[in-house]
This record gives structure tokens, C-alpha cells and sequence, in this order.
């Protein structure tokens, strides 16, 4: 059975149990990398040969195809073990080659491009799941509610397995009361909006997810993703403060000379000033 792992946005399609070839002619894992390619042809990308390749390396050209569907471009690559695809994009990158050389490939991508690649995702693993293929997700190095997906797929605490979009979930709450009421007493669920403070005291606020145990996904609406417990998630009243709520946290020796120098007597400090003093007017 043909194995699918996916990184990012790079799915490597190894030819798992069918028989090794150099030959392309008659052999199945050539035949399922051409039919990757009219499948995607099918939904709506143009899929045609890389010129750059056939330019520099003709002899690999047969193997190599580049395509794209409105601002979502991909290259595909064949060799005997495995063919890999990556979609990337050129509206924004960071590396001057161009978007298919930058990390982060999905986080780089503006919103609209995200779109129609999480639809091409779920066309893809829809057309795996029908081929046969077995599925896996490599390191979760998503962003945003991506992020959440794989974690889910990833995680024994959730039955999904499959990619899925985060609305199906909606609504589902924890398992256990316990770890799924908020700072007021109300049950969460899934897709909700709530608010919370950070580490350093700000009011954020974004859709939950639950995660593990107490441990809530917190989505905010630039993409990043935090982790909540349940009890510091709530619904922003009139008599919340709205400002920044940040607890005075002074470094340890700082407290520690406080507590010696309240020990001291004025005169004692007094005399300890004016000996500083005179070290420094002899330095």
C-alpha cells in the first residue's frame, strides 16, 4: 500500500509494497504519480512540464511538472521510491529565488491563497483515502487553525483521523464538566469566542478549541494559536478592567537588598552613602 506523509505543504507519496523499477513503462507507482497529476488537472490546476528543468536537464523532464491554480502553484518531482509534491506561493516570500525555496510555506501564504489550499488539501486526502493510500502527518509545523487540525488528527484524546475544517467541530465540548467550564461557570464549546489574558497581562480573545484535559486551543485572529486552561477563559463583562492587568514581579535579589537595606538604621544608610562618596572621589 502506497504511503502518504505530509509536511507542511509537501505530501511524499513512497510507492510502499509495489515492486521497484527504474522503468516507467508498466509500473504502477509511475501510473499512480501520472494519476496524481490528471486528478489535479481535473479540479482546476493547469499541470504542464518545467521548462526550467527541460532547459537544464532534459533527460528529467518527463519526471518533473510544475503547475498552479490561480495564485497556488506547485512543482512534482518523480523518482523510483517516491514522487513528492509541494504547493507553495509568489505573491510573499522572504527568500529572493522565489516562494518555493522560503520555510513556513503555509504560514507565508496570505489568506485567500490558505483558502484554496486547505481545498486542495481536502481534495487531496479525499482522492488518497479512495486510492487506498495510507495517510500520515509529519511534525505539526502548521500555523493557525491548520495547526489545530493536525493536532487533532495527531492526538489519541480526538477520534479524528482525517483532515477535516474546524467548523465540523463546532459546538463539542470536553468530556468531563470539569475541564470544560470557564472562569464563570459556563460550559465551553468548540468555536466559541472567549477571552483571556496573557503572560504579560494584555486582553486577547479568540475561538477555543479543546485540547487535553484542562487545556483549551485559544485562536486568535491574526493565526497565532495559545494554550488556556479553562478557568482564565471568559465572556468580557461591563465591569471587567479592560486595560493591562500585570502583576509587579521584581527579580529576586532586587527583593532580597530591599529586605537587608529595611533592616538598616537612617544613620546606618546615612554613613554608608557618604562612604560611597569618598570611594569616588579617590577613584
Amino acid at each position: 500500500m502506497p504511503k502518504v506523509t505530509i509536511y507542511d505543504t509537501k505530501f511524499c507519496v513512497g510507492r510502499g509494497d509495489l515492486p521497484y523499477s527504474f522503468q516507467r513503462e508498466g509500473n504502477p507507482h509511475w501510473e499512480n504519480f501520472k494519476a496524481l497529476m490528471c486528478f489535479l488537472g481535473s479540479i482546476g490546476f493547469y499541470v504542464s512540464e518545467d521548462k526550467e528543468m527541460k532547459k537544464k536537464f532534459p533527460s528529467l523532464s518527463e519526471t518533473n511538472r510544475v503547475g498552479g491554480f490561480d495564485d497556488l502553484r506547485f512543482k512534482a518531482r518523480y523518482a523510483p521510491n517516491i514522487f513528492k509534491i509541494e504547493f507553495y506561493q509568489d505573491v510573499f516570500h522572504e527568500n529572493p529565488h522565489g516562494g518555493f525555496y522560503d520555510f513556513d510555506k503555509y504560514g507565508k501564504m496570505p489568506y485567500l491563497i490558505q483558502k484554496r489550499y486547505d481545498w486542495t488539501m481536502e481534495k487531496l486526502l479525499n482522492y488518497f483515502e479512495k486510492c487506498g493510500y495510507s495517510i500520515e502527518f509529519g511534525k505539526n509545523t502548521c500555523k493557525g487553525a491548520a495547526f489545530i487540525v493536525h493536532d487533532y488528527i495527531r492526538s489519541w484524546h480526538h477520534p479524528q483521523e482525517n483532515w477535516f475544517f474546524l467548523k465540523a467541530v463546532d459546538g463539542q465540548t470536553a468530556k468531563y464538566e470539569i475541564n470544560g467550564t470557564d472562569r464563570d461557570g459556563n460550559t465551553l464549546r468548540n468555536g466559541e469566542t472567549k477571552y483571556f489574558r496573557d503572560w504579560s497581562g494584555y486582553l486577547l480573545r479568540g475561538k477555543v478549541y479543546h485540547n487535553i484535559n484542562n487545556m483549551w486551543w485559544v485562536l486568535l485572529a491574526d493565526g497565532k494559536v495559545r494554550n488556556v486552561a479553562c478557568f482564565d477563559l471568559f465572556d468580557l463583562k461591563e465591569t471587567d478592567f479592560r486595560g493591562r492587568r500585570k502583576e509587579h514581579r521584581p527579580p529576586k535579589e532586587y527583593v532580597e537588598r530591599k529586605e537587608q537595606l529595611s533592616l538598616c538604621s537612617v544613620k546606618e544608610l546615612e554613613r554608608e552613602l557618604k562612604r560611597r562618596r569618598r570611594k569616588k572621589k579617590n577613584e
